[in-house]
């Protein structure tokens, strides 16, 4: 088996139809793309999630695999406590992906003991909840997070946690989690700054077009005044798409959607993986 797919995704607990509630037509957009991406995925099959959140536990200057044996998740925090999600964990993959970037050089680490059942941030859960929604079985997961080292390093180690998947035993699918710009407008969550549209006009063109040079070739003062969150996970998502390429797999990136309507940018896409010879 190998990579059947990747998605990129936003994270904001107000998509979910429980907490977004009066407020839900304001975000219809992003809603309507996260149903049309729990279809597609549900069509995928996949056995195990391999989701990257920018909420994850962060272990400095290294990058984190949880090797957890499950994970459970509620939005009690935005007053939806009974919108929850259990799943078990992937130990086997989880422990690939981490062999891979050690032997290779990149700083990684296990985040959780694999005794633990680790509870999901919302940057987790609200993807899952909709990629998973659609899904005949249940999938397995396993939970990465970014850390503070160069951006090349995430590609890097996004190349080695691809080359894992498309060696796993199981169909695989790749989510990628983050907001883009939180400054798109007076009033944003971090502030306005005219860049942040710039940023993730960029971002939303260059993933559109498939160009990941474009994409990673942001410049640094951009990327640092769009106060975003997921940049890194793109990074990573380039990794991915690069390894499944190299083993023989063709690629094609959509833009299910994008907006901003509370001066924070979402965008849902996905990276379609055709496997064009034995992987």
């Amino acid at each position: 088996m190998t990579l059947v797919g990747c998605f990129v995704t936003p994270h904001p607990a107000i998509i979910v139809p429980e907490v977004g509630q009066e407020h839900i037509s304001e975000v219809r957009s992003t809603v309507d793309a996260m149903l049309e991406a729990g279809e597609h995925a549900a069509a995928l099959a996949p056995e195990t999630i391999v989701l990257l959140s920018p909420h994850a536990s962060i272990a400095g200057y290294r990058m984190g695999i949880s090797p957890a044996r499950a994970y459970k998740g509620s939005l009690a925090y935005f007053r939806a406590p009974h919108v929850r999600l259990e799943c078990e964990g992937d130990q086997v993959l989880a422990q690939a992906i981490l062999d891979e970037a050690t032997q290779h050089g990149v700083p990684a680490v296990a985040t959780t003991s694999p005794a633990e059942v680790v509870d999901l941030d919302w940057g987790a859960l609200v993807p899952l909840l909709y990629l998973t929604g659609a899904m005949q079985k249940p999938c397995a997961l396993v939970l990465l997070s970014f850390s503070g080292l160069s951006i090349e390093e995430h590609v890097r180690f996004g190349e080695l946690a691809g080359r894992a998947m498309c060696e796993a035993s199981k169909r695989v699918l790749y989510v990628a989690s983050g907001d883009l710009s939180h400054r798109l407008m007076p009033g944003a969550p971090a502030g306005f700054d005219p860049k942040g549209a710039e940023f993730d006009n960029e971002i939303v063109e260059s993933f559109a077009a498939g160009d990941w040079d474009r994409l990673l070739g942001i410049r640094s003062s951009l990327v640092a005044a769009a106060g975003e969150c997921g940049y890194r996970s793109l990074a990573v998502l380039s990794g991915v798409v690069a390894a499944a390429e190299a083993g023989g797999a063709a690629t094609s990136n959509r833009v299910l959607s994008y907006e901003g309507p509370f001066g924070v940018g979402y965008l849902v896409g996905e990276v379609e993986v055709s496997q064009t010879s034995q992987g």
